[in-house]
């Protein structure tokens, strides 16, 4: 099988480009803010716990097929990789456990051979995460469970059925709900809301602690007034 990438949900491949080395595994940098305070020596640090963007680049060979010139296949690819606004899910051969999220602003250049062939190094600019994939799948969570997460400190996807007030305990933190609604309520630790549907339902819940975190190590779940916890966990790494 051809060593290959996708992004933007279309693959290397569907335009005739196949990467020609094995890319290097490097992570993003951690923001650590130093200063420096006269007559002591070393600097203090203020670690901000965030991860910067990271370049991903494909060294990528050019085969243009029938009828086609390796300007014209270029023009294509060009098309592709910039045509979505925004980051976009990027994948590859090489590490199929995991998926990034990336943009393409370029610029791009193909050197070319004979004007049927041609070779690049295309760079994506990467949010720091690895998420991996089996983090994307809901768990169904009992009563007392415990989720134990090897990686960086995730935001899960929670789904939450019952009726009246709940509260739910995901380690050291606490969600309390007023009022479940009868279609369920679900809460985005990532972007911070809690909505059933398309309507907004921050308002009936509180976190005294913050929006939840599955941090690395034991997780214990446990719940009172609820009668269903689903926890998509979105375990990444670097």
């Amino acid at each position: 099988m051809k060593s290959k990438f996708t992004f933007a949900g279309k693959s290397s491949s569907d335009f005739f480009l196949t990467i020609e080395y094995i890319p290097g595994y490097s992570t993003a940098e951690r923001q650590i803010e130093t200063y420096s305070v006269p007559g002591r020596s070393g600097n203090l640090i203020f670690d901000t716990g965030e991860y910067g963007n990271v370049i991903q680049p494909y060294d990528v060979w050019l085969k243009a097929p029938d009828m086609h010139t390796t300007h014209t296949t270029a023009r294509e690819i060009a098309n592709w990789l910039t045509g979505k606004p925004g980051y976009q899910r990027l994948e590859d051969t090489y590490d199929p456990d995991v998926y990034r999220m990336a943009y393409y602003a370029g610029p791009m250049e193909f050197d070319n051979f004979f004007f049927k062939r041609g070779r690049a190094t295309l760079e994506f600019n990467c949010m720091p995460q690895r998420w991996l994939k089996s983090g994307e799948h809901p768990q169904a969570v009992e009563n007392g469970q415990n989720l134990f997460n090897s990686y960086q400190p995730a935001l899960p996807l929670i789904q939450i059925t019952g009726s009246g007030v709940g509260t739910l305990l995901i380690g050291g933190y606490t969600v309390g709900i007023s009022s479940i609604p009868v279609d369920g309520l679900t809460i985005d630790c990532d972007t911070q809301d809690a909505y059933t549907g398309q309507t907004n339902q921050n308002n009936l819940i509180t976190v005294p602690q913050g929006f939840p975190r599955l941090e690395r190590g034991d997780n214990v779940i446990s719940f009172e007034g609820i009668t269903s916890v689903t926890i998509t966990p979105r375990w990444w790494c670097l």
